[in-house]
C-alpha cells in the first residue's frame, strides 16, 4: 500500500538494486535473530492457546481437548510471563524434567508432544527462528502401570469368553466384540447393525462414538477406518443378538453403555473368575498380545488394530516382542548349531 507517496514491495523485484534487496533481507533476518518480530514478543501461553483454539479444538474429541488444556495449564505454571522468543531448549527440558518428577511417562510425553507441535508451527510461521523442542528427552520418575497388567493371559481369556458366551447383557456383547476385533471402546460403541456383514464375516469400523458429546465422530486416525475379519463362531453368535435401531449396542437410554459401565461389567466377571482386573481398553491389548504370541505377523496385527504405522505397534508391544526375541534367539542358535 502507498506510504509517504512511495510504493515499495518487500520482495527482490520491488527494489531498485540487488544490493538494496540484500540489505532489506539482512535487516529482516536480523529482526528474527534479535527477536523483534511482533509475534515473537507475545507470551507463549497466549500464542499456544490461540493456536489450539484455531487449529486443534474444532477437530478434537473431548478427551483429546483435555490434554491440550492440561498442557496449557502446565505452561502457565512454568512460563506464566515468558515470551515465545525467550524460551530455550534448556528451559523446555527443565519443564519436562520437573513435570516428570510426579507424572508417568505417558503423561510427560503428551505434554512434550503438544508443545513441540506448537513450536514447529511457530517456526513455520517465522515467529521464531529456531525449533527449541528438538532433542528434548522425556523423563519420568514415577513408574507407569506394569504392562503385564494390561492384558489377560490365555487361561483368563478363555474363561472370560466362556463366561460371556450366553450372556445377553449389552455390555457383554461389547466385551466379546472387543476381544475378537481388537477395536477401541469408542469404535465398538460406534458400530451400527449395518456394520456387521454376516455374509463375509466382517465388521466395518468407519466411525466412533463420542460419549462426552453423545455423537458420532470420525475414527481416531484415517487408518482406523478398516474392515476387520471375524471368526465364524463369533459371527454366528452375533447374528442372534438384538441390535438397537441406531446403535448396534444400545442401553436402556437408547445410547451405547458408557466405557465406565463396560469396565464395571468386565471387572465383575474377571473378579468372579479370580482373574487379573483389566479395563475395556485392556481387551485391545489382550487381542494384540494373543495374536503376536501366536506368531501372527506384526504388520497384520498393526493393520487389524488400525495403527497408522507399524512402528506404533512395535513401541506399544515392545515388552512382549522382547520376550519372543529370547525364544527366537534360542531357536536360531539351535538351528545354526545343526549346520
Amino acid at each position: 500500500m502507498p506510504y509517504q507517496g512511495e510504493y515499495r514491495k518487500k520482495t527482490k523485484s520491488g527494489f531498485k538494486t540487488k544490493t538494496e534487496a540484500n540489505i532489506w533481507a539482512t535487516e529482516a533476518e536480523s529482526k528474527k535473530i534479535s527477536n523483534t518480530l511482533s509475534q515473537s514478543n507475545g507470551l507463549i501461553i497466549d500464542m499456544f492457546e490461540e493456536w489450539y483454539l484455531i487449529f486443534k479444538e474444532p477437530h478434537l474429541e473431548t478427551r483429546s481437548k483435555t490434554w491440550y488444556i492440561t498442557t496449557l495449564t502446565v505452561m502457565r505454571h512454568y512460563w506464566p510471563n515468558v515470551k515465545l522468543a525467550e524460551i530455550t531448549s534448556m528451559m523446555f527440558q527443565q519443564l519436562i524434567n520437573d513435570y516428570g518428577k510426579d507424572h508417568v511417562l505417558s503423561s510427560v510425553s503428551h505434554v512434550k508432544n503438544m508443545i513441540s507441535a506448537f513450536v514447529k508451527y511457530a517456526v513455520d510461521e517465522d515467529y521464531i527462528v529456531k525449533d527449541f523442542s528438538r532433542n528434548i528427552k522425556t523423563h519420568s520418575a514415577k513408574a507407569s502401570k506394569d504392562k503385564s497388567l494390561k492384558f489377560l493371559e490365555n487361561n483368563e481369556l478363555e474363561y472370560l469368553i466362556k463366561t460371556l458366551a450366553d450372556n445377553e447383557a449389552t455390555t457383554s456383547h461389547m466385551i466379546l466384540t472387543a476381544i475378537y476385533s481388537g477395536a477401541r471402546y469408542s469404535e465398538v460403541a460406534g458400530l451400527t447393525k449395518d456394520d456387521f456383514d454376516f455374509i463375509n464375516n466382517t465388521i466395518s469400523i468407519n466411525k466412533a462414538w463420542q460419549a462426552d458429546d453423545r455423537a458420532f465422530k470420525v475414527t481416531k486416525t484415517k487408518s482406523s477406518n478398516r474392515v476387520v475379519d471375524m471368526p465364524l463362531e463369533f459371527m454366528n453368535k452375533a447374528v442372534t443378538w438384538s441390535f438397537g435401531s441406531r446403535y448396534a449396542f444400545e442401553g436402556n437410554n437408547d445410547i451405547p453403555p458408557t466405557n465406565e459401565g463396560a469396565n464395571k461389567q468386565l471387572a465383575r466377571y474377571l473378579d468372579k473368575g479370580d482373574c487379573k482386573i483389566i479395563t475395556f481398553h485392556g481387551l485391545r491389548h489382550t487381542h494384540a498380545s494373543y495374536l503376536l504370541a501366536n506368531d501372527i505377523a506384526i504388520q497384520y496385527v498393526s493393520e487389524r488394530l488400525g495403527h497408522s504405522d507399524v512402528n506404533i505397534t512395535l513401541s506399544v508391544y515392545a515388552h512382549l516382542l522382547q520376550k519372543k526375541r529370547h525364544i527366537e534367539t534360542n531357536k536360531t542358535i539351535k538351528l545354526l548349531s545343526n549346520l
